[in-house]
């Protein structure tokens, strides 16, 4: 279950290793369950998944919860204004279809933050 930011982080941590930026979208079920994930891979500075994309997933997974991770390859996991706008925008498309984006982590070599435990989503 991926019920909290550490679980999530452990779960994905591969990717904060990648050379470049990578954004994974998991689908929760209403008991946190994973019942499947979507990986976009970007370039060395940024990576931007399709919103209509994850709509479609959230919707053919029968998805209640979204949860979106994705690395910063220099190793500081800091959120972009380009970052907090993106999961803004996200998070109200989600919510029109009832869909929950329940958190939004950024992977760094050495660390991770959660945008919902720092209050920004």
């Amino acid at each position: 279950m991926l019920r909290d930011a550490d679980a999530v982080a452990r779960h994905f941590a591969a990717i904060a290793a990648s050379a470049v930026e990578i954004a994974v979208v998991a689908f929760l079920d209403p008991k946190w369950r994973l019942l499947g994930e979507r990986r976009f891979t970007g370039g060395a500075r940024s990576v931007v998944p399709s919103i209509r994309d994850i709509v479609r997933d959230a919707l053919a997974f029968d998805a209640v919860f979204a949860v979106l991770v994705h690395s910063h390859p220099g190793g500081h996991p800091a959120p972009s204004r380009a970052d907090l706008a993106y999961t803004r925008r996200l998070a109200t498309t989600l919510r029109a279809i009832d869909v929950a984006l329940v958190d939004h982590l950024i992977l760094g070599s050495e660390a991770t933050v959660s945008l919902r435990q720092r209050g920004m989503l």
